[in-house]
């Protein structure tokens, strides 16, 4: 296991280098300053909003957003509210070329999470109940909490330790899922689909749901993997 989180640390290093490396060429890859919002009580939820840029979830004994914006002077907008227990995040772009922000998203035990991203990915480990909406980029998850992930234009891999509930659908890209317990009520619905070590029944607890419809869906055990 140790081997295979420092290759999915490489690979997600990787990813992140080849996306700042677009960024900059697009002419906004300089860092012009960071910030922390921490919010003054203890949350019950975290809600971060945004239009371009890098998010990773992480766990953390108190929750707080780390953030790092690459824009000309003015074309971020970056503001936050905290109401009934809810940390509220937005991070919006006036201009949609030349400006993205990059967050890091300390997520407490126990406590849901939602990321919203026009444009970008969204990365998590270790995190609980996770709630992800990306219109064109790629998600990478690693979970153990009910999880939900939505991507209109790319790819979604998922980790998820969970037995109770995943959904994951991609409009246009691939799925590809590790899962422990081996025992799901799976509903797949894509262009083509593999399902290695997973067996399906209706009587599970845990529900996969996973739509691809112009993809391949790869659904794999986890615990078939742990055990080579």
């Amino acid at each position: 296991m140790a081997a295979q989180s420092t290759k999915r640390r490489v690979m997600k290093q990787g990813g992140l280098v080849a996306s700042l490396v677009a960024v900059y060429a697009s002419g906004c890859g300089e860092i012009r300053y960071r910030d922390t919002i921490s919010p003054d009580r203890a949350v019950t939820r975290v809600v971060v909003e945004g239009d371009v840029g890098v998010m990773e979830l992480v766990p953390s004994e108190t929750a707080r957003v780390d953030y790092a914006v690459r824009a000309p002077e003015g074309a971020a907008h970056i503001q936050h509210t905290e109401f009934d227990g809810v940390l509220h995040v937005t991070a919006r772009c006036r201009t949609p070329i030349l400006c993205s922000v990059d967050a890091e998203i300390h997520v407490p035990e126990g406590v849901p999470v939602e990321v919203s991203l026009a444009s970008g990915e969204v990365w998590a480990t270790g995190v609980g109940s996770i709630d992800v909406s990306i219109g064109q980029g790629s998600a990478d998850i690693e979970s153990s909490g009910r999880t939900t992930i939505q991507v209109g234009n790319g790819t979604a891999r998922v980790v998820s330790t969970n037995s109770e509930q995943l959904r994951v659908a991609v409009g246009q890209g691939d799925i590809d899922v590790l899962v422990s317990p081996d025992v799901w009520n799976v509903a797949v619905v894509a262009a083509s689909e593999s399902l290695r070590g997973i067996v399906h029944d209706a009587t599970a607890t845990g529900s996969l749901e996973l739509v691809a419809p112009a993809g391949l869906v790869s659904v794999r055990s986890l615990n078939a993997l742990t055990q080579r």
